[in-house]
């Protein structure tokens, strides 16, 4: 279930940018940019909501 959420969270945030392309290293970029940013927010929400600090451990 929540494989299927991301993989279609990628399919639409790559269809709605506008900026999919046939080279498979270009996509990745894009990918790649996208997790690193939610995990951004999750560390965030985190630190903001709940006064967690990073934890290497997680």
């Amino acid at each position: 279930m929540k494989a299927s959420v991301y993989a279609l969270g990628l399919a639409v945030a790559l269809t709605a940018s506008g900026c999919f392309s046939l080279s498979w290293a270009h996509n990745r970029r894009h990918v790649r940019k996208i997790i690193d940013q939610l995990v951004e927010l999750h560390q965030d929400i985190d630190k903001v909501i709940f006064g967690l600090d990073p934890n290497p451990n997680e």
